[in-house]
């Protein structure tokens, strides 16, 4: 698990090694996560992917669960 806080603007990257799968969970504020827009209290499961792509469009916190 890795809690991550992201400023608004800020955009940042997640390598996810192959075979991997991770849940994002925002805990507060709103932000994108390839492009999928997320808000507080929202979860998204990812597969087959070896990179995320995050940016926050508020003061946002957030759980990033990298999951085998």
């Amino acid at each position: 698990m890795t809690p991550r806080r992201c400023c608004v603007g800020r955009r940042s990257r997640y390598a996810l090694a192959p075979g991997r799968h991770a849940w994002v969970q925002v805990a507060r504020g709103a932000l994108a996560l390839d492009g999928t827009a997320l808000a507080a209290g929202d979860g998204a499961a990812v597969s087959d992917e070896t990179r995320l792509a995050l940016a926050a469009h508020a003061p946002s916190e957030l759980l990033l669960f990298d999951l085998a």
